[in-house]
């Protein structure tokens, strides 16, 4: 009679153990990077070469890029970037269309400009569609300075002679970018993605808060001097469905805020780093978006570069629960940090 249970218990347990190895192997990990390059790496010696080595070390399955201004002619980074992976036994293919950018371990196999914002790369990932859109926004027209008393940039990015706290004249500022706009010609094509069964992801540097980041929890916080704004971009998103990668995995913005820029650069001097240098300007500006799917899961999100920011014109730690992942050898390429989300994706 023992030795029958015990067979018995054998088989339950190889059974077991069999179905927990088939289900853990029936997904993927997606990792999933944006980062502003700052002018296609010129602002820091030796950025091309950080580039290389910090991709090398976190080595996304995805990264979407922007701030690529160069020509074919003038020595553009996305070629070099591919071209040292190789090297380094690291296969990526890449597409760029009006100074953003994708690499992807896995070929990409469609690619579309949507507006002068933004395009689309259609890549294949265990036989699911995948649709990125790579974005960066109009960077004028940045209100969220005028609470910290700076002027958005539309003309100059001067103290003013008061922070403007009007909420009302805050929003109708920064709608003057058409960032909104840009984003409902994203949530239009992307419509057709999801009729083809597409997993759709838009990632970019959107030069413009989350308003999850700027609500009662906040409003003494990070010189938004008592501002509560349902910021237009991350509404009209949210509204229409989409996922904030990092706010599902870190959804406190006081434990979290997950700021993204004024990154710190030891390599550059304070001065170049900050715009609103007398002001706590920390934005989370960088964001991945996708839209909510059964076989999408956020497993983790990561900020990705220096763990010190840029306040009041100060290189400062941050001392926030954020997950960092600090740079390899502590070299930055950029002025932003990077966000890396971890997705798990079914097979």
């Amino acid at each position: 009679m023992k030795k029958s249970l015990l067979t018995v218990s054998f088989i339950l347990i190889s059974i077991f153990a069999a179905y927990s190895s088939n289900s853990s192997s029936s997904k993927v990990e997606l990792k999933f990077l944006q980062l502003n390059l700052w002018v296609e790496c010129t602002h820091v010696v030796d950025a091309p070469n950080y580039l290389i080595e910090q991709i090398a070390y976190v080595q996304p399955d995805i990264a979407t890029f922007c701030e690529l201004y160069k020509s074919d002619n003038d020595n553009p980074v996305l070629p070099e970037l591919i071209k040292a992976l190789k090297s380094k036994g690291l296969t990526y293919y890449s597409a760029r269309i009006d100074g953003r950018a994708v690499i992807s371990k896995y070929p990409i196999i469609e690619t579309e400009r949507v507006n002068k914002w933004m395009f689309k790369a259609i890549i294949k990932v265990q036989n699911k569609r995948l649709a990125i859109y790579p974005a960066h926004s109009e960077y004028r027209w940045y209100s969220c300075y005028y609470p910290r008393g700076y002027n958005d940039g539309s003309t100059n990015w001067d103290k003013l002679p008061a922070p403007i706290t009007n909420v009302n004249t805050i929003l109708s500022v920064c709608e003057k970018s058409d960032r909104i706009a840009s984003i409902k010609d994203f949530i239009n094509d992307a419509q057709k993605e999801l009729k083809k069964g597409s997993l759709v992801f838009f990632a970019g540097d959107l030069n413009e808060p989350s308003y999850m980041d700027w609500q009662s929890d906040t409003k003494d916080k990070y010189d938004h001097n008592g501002c509560v704004v349902n910021w237009g971009s991350s509404k009209v998103l949210v509204t229409n469905g989409y996922k904030d990668a990092y706010r599902v995995a870190h959804p406190n913005a006081v434990k979290c805020p997950g700021f993204t820029f004024p990154a710190d650069n030891k390599a550059v001097d304070t001065k170049k780093l900050a715009w609103a240098f007398d002001a706590d300007e920390r934005e989370r500006i960088d964001f991945v978006y996708y839209y909510p799917n059964n076989d999408l899961k956020v497993k983790k999100a990561q900020v990705f570069g220096p763990e010190s920011s840029i306040v009041r014109g100060q290189r400062v730690k941050e001392q926030t629960s954020d997950s960092f992942i600090r740079p390899l050898n502590d070299e930055w390429p950029s002025d932003h940090k990077g966000v890396l989300i971890t997705f798990t994706l079914k097979k």
